[in-house]
């Protein structure tokens, strides 16, 4: 290991413990954030987050982790995003607050077997290499027509259609005729 690379044994190795870390549970997950970390995972690190920091922070043992400067980077543009980065986009004039995604937030969707990526900018959303000032008009740029945004995206349900008023009888009424037809007694030639 002259080289100062990881053998391909141990690159082998981490990679296996890597893919390992899928099969465990939430407790278990929890237990190896202890081992590797030495600290408790915090409560909001779960699921594939927790996954994804776990595998980063294995590597990072195995292999080293970002470099001093690297690490101070990170945090001075971790704070300068913390001081109002966030994008207002209101949803209509009637929510009651606007939502705020901070940049470099990303939507997914497939649609007619594409895979459309949006990402949030300072400016609005951008697609394609163009700037949209909502999701809803980008929605409606890969589909042809109008959308609300949020829904297509899948960030909000789609709203539940209310059932149209019956007004044909009632299933016992219906239940009834069937079997006054069937029985012949009310059926006149």
């Amino acid at each position: 290991m002259g080289s100062g690379k990881p053998d391909r044994r141990s690159v082998d190795q981490i990679a296996d413990e890597i893919a390992r870390l899928r099969d465990l549970d939430a407790s278990a997950l929890r237990l190896r954030w202890r081992e590797v970390t030495g600290k408790p995972a915090a409560p909001g690190l779960r699921g594939e987050l927790l996954v994804r920091a776990l595998a980063y922070s294995i590597q990072g043992k195995a292999f080293g982790g970002l470099s001093l400067t690297a690490t101070k980077r990170l945090q001075a543009i971790a704070r300068e995003g913390k001081a109002s980065k966030a994008v207002p986009v209101t949803e209509s004039r009637s929510s009651a607050a606007p939502r705020r995604l901070m940049p470099g937030s990303r939507f997914i969707r497939e649609w007619r077997g594409v895979m459309h990526e949006v990402i949030v900018i300072p400016e609005g959303f951008l697609w394609h290499g163009a700037t949209y000032t909502s999701l809803s008009t980008v929605a409606k740029a890969i589909t042809g027509t109008t959308w609300n945004g949020w829904v297509f995206f899948g960030a909000k349900p789609a709203p539940k259609k209310p059932k149209p008023p019956s007004t044909g009888p009632t299933p016992s009424a219906a239940v009834g005729a069937t079997e006054r037809q069937s029985s012949g007694s009310d059926v006149h030639a």
